[in-house]
């Protein structure tokens, strides 16, 4: 462990007085214990440096420019600046002079006589010491807090290379991955009086493809299967015989906030349909020219895949919470461990 004088050594001070002999006998003392000194008269100049600059330590005399000016600067040091430490000299010391510095936030208020001077020296030194230590641990929290964030980003991109890689081999043998095989087969109700269309979604939605197909053709039936088997994603013709597709979508996802929506209005003729997914109360566009089966079975299918690309994303990160739990807290616990000694230290 060095020396108060060692661990100050280079820090910067600034000095505020307004007497020229206070000003270069204090620019002396502080130059010979190893630290650079600004020395300033004016109370002004000597804030513009404070919020500019970063100065461990101000000394700064109680009276200049008038009676008890450096209370105000203390204040605005402990504003601008809360890590600098503010050293106070007074000619004049007693309870009722010294405690509002103190109060203000002050880190020591020292005699202005000659016979204190090298107290005067050993507490700015100490104040330096503090604040370079103060500053050290912020530091080197910073850094670890860092290198927790680099350590976390690379452990859950290597629980991401590990997946897909397991991913690629199972596809290479034919499997399904294990997040399609997580996922399991989505129950699709699909709510149309005109069965033409279901048939079309029957024959391209498959089990083996991922789906379970169940279609009513009224809202009521809807209404009922929904309560019985929850679906995870509902599609609903816009005019039934007796509910509206929206209302069929409103009413199931109240009980179901997590459930794929859609209502689409069939093509009629030489008119084109429209395909809309619901958004929390709103309704969004998808495909503004409805015109063939093919172009809801190729919405489904990207439901699906999103579908899939979510249950990747939760392997990875269950993945990621199996493997490195441990490391995640042995981390947590050093960090803990370094912010309480490094207290210490400054206490």
């Amino acid at each position: 462990m060095g020396s108060i004088d060692d661990n100050a050594t280079g820090q910067e001070v600034l000095v505020l007085d307004a007497d020229e002999q206070v000003r270069r006998g204090a620019e002396r003392l502080l130059r010979e214990a190893g630290l650079t000194v600004t020395i300033l008269s004016d109370i002004e100049r000597a804030k513009d440096q404070i919020a500019n600059r970063f100065f461990p330590v101000v000394l700064a005399d109680l009276d200049t420019p008038e009676p008890n000016a450096a209370i105000d600067l203390v204040k605005f040091v402990r504003e601008r600046s809360p890590l600098t430490a503010v050293v106070v000299m007074s000619r004049r010391i007693s309870f009722d002079v010294v405690a509002p510095v103190f109060r203000a936030g002050a880190a020591d208020v020292m005699p202005k006589a000659r016979e204190y001077v090298h107290d005067l020296r050993e507490r700015v030194l100490k104040a330096a010491a503090r604040v370079q230590s103060a500053t050290r641990r912020e530091q080197l929290l910073t850094v670890l807090c860092e290198m927790n964030e680099e350590l976390l980003r690379s452990m859950m991109a290597l629980s991401r290379r590990l997946t897909d890689a397991e991913d690629n081999l199972k596809a290479r043998d034919g499997a399904q991955s294990s997040s399609v095989a997580g996922l399991g087969p989505l129950d699709l109700l699909f709510v149309d009086d005109d069965g033409a269309l279901a048939r079309v979604l029957a024959r391209e939605l498959t089990e083996e493809k991922g789906w379970r197909l169940r279609h009513v053709q009224t809202g009521g039936e809807a209404l009922d299967s929904a309560t019985q088997v929850p679906p995870a994603v509902l599609v609903a013709k816009e005019v039934l015989p007796d509910l509206t597709g929206n209302t069929v979508v409103r009413s199931i996802k109240a009980s179901l906030p997590a459930l794929i929506a859609m209502v689409f209005v069939p093509p009629s003729g030489a008119e084109t349909g429209e395909l809309r997914i619901a958004d929390h109360n709103r309704m969004h566009v998808l495909v503004p020219k409805f015109s063939s089966p093919a172009e809801l079975v190729d919405q489904l299918d990207e439901v699906r895949s999103a579908l899939a690309r979510k249950a990747r994303e939760k392997r990875y990160v269950k993945i990621f919470q199996n493997q490195y739990t441990d490391i995640l807290q042995r981390c947590n616990k050093l960090k803990r461990e370094v912010e309480e000694r490094e207290l210490g230290k400054g206490s």
